[in-house]
């Protein structure tokens, strides 16, 4: 009894933490159309990682920029094949920061298709 108690509570628990993932990076991009600085980062590396079974790919740019006070910050970011390939290591990359937390960032132009998808 208690291993069909396990067996179905594990994907379900699974489950929750990919929406509450999902929910998180969306109330993040809604604090960024509200409360985002724009900034220019530099791109510190490149990764392309297999996206599951299947054969695509997943393209991730990871950069660094600086906030407001001077912090600098780090985050990766998956990315278009066009984005991903205009950028080399070393180049620069419009960002977006949160001004309420500067942690919170993305590549601006992930933060215009979401202020065009909420009409700001």
């Amino acid at each position: 009894m208690i291993e069909i108690l396990i067996g179905l509570l594990i994907p379900v628990l699974i489950v929750g933490a990919v929406i509450a993932l999902f929910v998180k990076r969306g109330l993040q991009f809604r604090e960024l159309c509200e409360h985002g600085v724009e900034t220019t980062g530099q791109v510190v590396g490149k990764r392309s990682v297999k996206a599951g079974p299947s054969t695509s790919r997943r393209q991730k740019l990871v950069y660094r920029y600086t906030d407001s006070v001077g912090v600098a910050h780090e985050h990766t970011s998956v990315v278009t094949w066009d984005v991903y390939s205009r950028h080399d290591e070393g180049s620069a990359i419009e960002v977006v920061y949160s001004s309420k937390n500067p942690a919170v960032s993305a590549p601006k132009y992930l933060v215009d298709q979401a202020r065009s998808a909420l009409g700001r």
